[in-house]
């Protein structure tokens, strides 16, 4: 479970970064949060979970939590499209 103080953290971040991911940072937090599980590191999985829904990546985190990272991989392919 996350401390507050990391919670805290994880809200600067995300509010120096303007509430705001590039398909870059989704798809780095995607590969680490893959081999994290591969680690059974739970910690730093909940907390790339707790970044993604801080900022309303709700779907990206659904499909991380649930190990469907291919499609996660398919999503920012999709936005890289679209740009």
């Amino acid at each position: 479970m996350l401390t507050e103080k990391r919670k805290s953290a994880i809200r600067r971040i995300n509010r120096k970064n303007e509430y705001c991911l590039t398909p870059d940072i989704v798809e780095d937090m995607n590969k680490r949060h893959q081999e994290t599980r591969n680690r059974n590191d739970m910690n730093t999985m909940e907390a790339i979970e707790y970044r993604l829904t801080d900022i309303n990546f709700h779907t990206e985190c659904g499909l991380m939590m649930q190990g469907e990272y291919e499609k996660v991989e398919n999503l920012i392919r999709e936005w890289r499209n679209e740009g």
